[in-house]
């Protein structure tokens, strides 16, 4: 751990342990926020903009169809926390081999059905 990469001490602060190596200690949570009148209007911009997306969300057939890249990439950054290395491809061929697969018990289950009825 490299103490020069931390820059804000509102967050934490590194410390040398009793070990020999360096700690990073976080600042109590929650952290004082400064309402300012630029945050409160930025803030309020906001909750319009995911007001009018939760109306424009109603209109839709499959709002999941919207969302779901967004699940996809946020999974793959949440997985680089822990220290996994798969991209976006990978998720997605991933996904796309899971459905093959589906789709192949779903046929063996039509065949057998077929066999047992004779119509095959």
């Amino acid at each position: 751990m490299n103490q020069e990469n931390f820059h804000a001490p509102q967050a934490g602060q590194v410390v040398l342990a009793p070990g020999g190596y360096w700690a990073f200690i976080p600042a109590p949570l929650p952290p004082k926020i400064d309402y300012d009148p630029g945050l409160v209007v930025r803030l309020s911009r906001a909750d319009a903009a995911l007001s009018e997306l939760s109306g424009l969300g109603r209109y839709m057939i499959n709002p999941h169809l919207l969302i779901a890249s967004y699940i996809r990439k946020e999974a793959v950054l949440s997985s680089r926390i822990e220290g996994t290395r798969a991209g976006i491809v990978d998720l997605l061929l991933m996904t796309s081999t899971h459905l093959i697969i589906i789709r192949m018990m779903i046929l063996k289950k039509y065949r057998i059905t077929l066999r047992h009825w004779n119509m095959e």
